[in-house]
């Protein structure tokens, strides 16, 4: 009965003028237009995305494969496919990506961690120590 749910999953909102607090798992689509306090994981497959659009804010930890952000974000953010940051972002925390696009106009505060990076440091490391 769960893959049938997860095959009929549609979009998940949180509308604009929603205040939510407390922690969000979802599968297919998460769209924030209102206000999250909390966490976000994806129990979906890799084309699951989470976007915050113009207008929406969140605060607290994204973890999925793709996370697009238009709004206000003061979060640990991990995409582990992608990460998509658009021009009217505001955006403060960590952000741990596997593939980062950046328009021009948005405005970032905080650590930019690839994760391409933490696959191949162990392999510099060793070679380092030999």
């Amino acid at each position: 009965m769960t893959s049938k749910q997860n095959q009929n999953a549609a979009t998940s909102l949180v509308a604009a003028g929603t205040v939510l607090s407390g922690d969000i798992t979802f599968c297919k689509e998460l769209v924030i237009a209102g206000t999250v306090n909390g966490s976000v994981m994806c129990s979906g497959e890799d084309s699951s995305v989470v976007k915050i659009l113009e207008g929406g804010s969140f605060t607290g930890e994204i973890n999925a494969p793709r996370v697009e952000i238009a709004g206000k974000v003061d979060a640990n953010v991990t995409g582990t496919n992608s990460v998509s940051i658009g021009s009217s972002a505001e955006v403060s925390g960590v952000i741990r990506f596997y593939k980062l696009a950046v328009s021009p106009g948005a405005v970032i505060t905080g650590e930019l961690v690839t994760m391409a990076d933490e696959i191949a440091e162990p392999a510099v490391s060793m070679a380092t120590q030999a």
